[in-house]
């Protein structure tokens, strides 16, 4: 094949996989294929990170290079192109070949193997520059990506409060929503406790970073404080000047980089006017008796009704069951189909069990995705067909969801577990003891297989 030939063959090859790759890893794998084509075994893409000052794996930035000698030969040879600009460099069976980005030497394309003997110091460096202006424009795509996900989650964050006030639901939430958009770092969430000079983890339920306690007790005001090179960031949350919490960015093997501070930085603003709406709406709502979102009777409302229906049963001597229930695998709608998806569902679950109970019968939304009912004048056998006739009533509900426009899916269906408790005056000397005794049941219920009864 002529020299103008192959040129333009692999001119056009590059420019077809630019074209159709949307991220870093559709245009590897379509150059490697290109590259094959020309005798390449394998091609790596190297570009330079300007935080960390080293050279990193384009589609996985995250990861350090294999070992301390490849990362050696890779940056001599990176500074060797600077110094004394060349086409290529060939090191045993592989050719190093410069990246650019506005002119200037940004990368390295490693190819394995050996080229075509047509593959001359002529034709190599346009195929530099196309492939350079190929990842100018992955880039270039992922900051937008990245912008429309940023302002998505900000968004997602602020609703967080129109139907729910309950901290311990929320933070969660939350902490999954910016985990989500900086999937390279382990992300947590901390309260300051109000007594002591300490701070809670809220979210996830275990922290791998060793000295995070010393690192909390150094935030003195609103500003981000960066440790461990970079790779251990604490971005307080504040109230009023005053510090109530920090929400941290890990990653035991590289830093975050200048744009992921900016946004972090952004959505702590808006976690921060979050949870304070939160605790603000809290304190409107202690007086309230019933749940926002579901009209169920809410945990205040529930643990007043617990005492006053114990002291019932044991002045009258009748019978008194509780039945505590939570819907399987909640997490997963929320993350498969959106919080707005996740809050209708509640809704379900909470107007199916007010039709199957009586007038006197007592309906609570515990929490998040947690019901409480209690069971006046009914004996546990009673109670245990009660809680069946409700996990089969849930079971068969088609939720319709059209109005959110979830490609693929119209309705969806979900299932709940639930642990039966009967009140024991002789025993339970707390009310409390009668619906830790359900919840116990429930336990049971989701740990044996979930969509089930059980009774303690």
């Amino acid at each position: 094949m002529l020299k103008e030939d192959l040129l333009y063959k692999l001119i056009y090859e590059i420019t077809s996989v630019f074209e159709s790759s949307n991220s870093a890893s559709e245009l590897v794998l379509g150059l490697k294929q290109v590259f094959r084509g020309i005798g390449a075994v394998d091609i790596v893409i190297y570009t330079y990170d300007e935080i960390t000052k080293n050279l990193k794996n384009f589609i996985k930035p995250w990861e350090n290079l294999l070992n301390n000698i490849e990362a050696e030969k890779l940056n001599l040879i990176y500074n060797s192109l600077i110094k004394e600009p060349k086409t290529l460099i060939k090191k045993e069976d592989k050719l190093y070949i410069p990246l650019y980005k506005q002119r200037k030497i940004n990368g390295i394309l490693s190819v394995e193997g050996k080229l075509s003997k047509e593959i001359n110091e002529e034709i190599v460096p346009l195929l530099s520059r196309q492939i350079s202006l190929a990842i100018s424009h992955i880039k270039y795509l992922e900051n937008a990506n990245n912008n429309t996900k940023f302002y998505e989650t900000i968004r997602n964050i602020t609703k967080l409060t129109e139907t729910q006030y309950d901290l311990s639901y929320i933070l969660p939430i939350m902490g999954e929503m910016i985990d989500g958009f900086i999937s390279e770092h382990l992300i947590y969430i901390f309260l300051k406790k109000t007594s002591k000079k300490e701070y809670k983890l809220i979210w996830p339920k275990k922290c791998s970073i060793t000295n995070i306690n010393d690192y909390l007790l150094e935030i003195k005001d609103n500003s981000v404080i960066t440790k461990d090179e970079g790779k251990t960031c604490i971005f307080p949350l504040y109230e009023e000047g005053k510090i109530t919490g920090a929400i941290v960015a890990y990653n035991p093997v590289d830093s975050l980089n200048k744009n992921e501070i900016k946004y972090l930085e952004q959505l702590t603003v808006q976690a921060s006017i979050t949870v304070n709406r939160a605790k603000e709406y809290m304190k409107v709502l202690e007086n309230a008796t019933l749940d926002a979102l579901t009209g169920l009777n809410n945990r205040h409302m529930f643990h007043q009704r617990l005492k006053e229906t114990t002291s019932n049963a044991k002045r009258q001597k009748t019978d008194l069951c509780c039945i505590m229930t939570d819907i399987d695998f909640f997490k997963s709608v929320n993350d498969t189909y959106g919080h707005s998806v996740g809050d209708l569902v509640l809704k379900t679950v909470a107007k199916t069990i007010k039709k199957e109970l009586r007038e006197y019968d007592i309906a609570s939304r515990y929490g998040g995705e947690e019901f409480a009912i209690l069971l006046p004048n009914t004996p546990i056998d009673e109670a245990y067909k009660v809680a069946q006739r409700l996990r089969s009533k849930i079971e068969k509900k088609k939720i319709n969801i059209e109005e959110y426009k979830i490609e693929g899916t119209k309705e969806i269906s979900v299932t709940i577990s639930i642990g039966v408790a009967k009140f024991n005056d002789k025993i339970m000397k707390d009310p409390e003891d009668l619906y830790i005794l359900a919840d116990k049941g429930l336990y049971i219920a989701k740990e044996s297989g979930r969509n089930r009864v059980v009774i303690p």
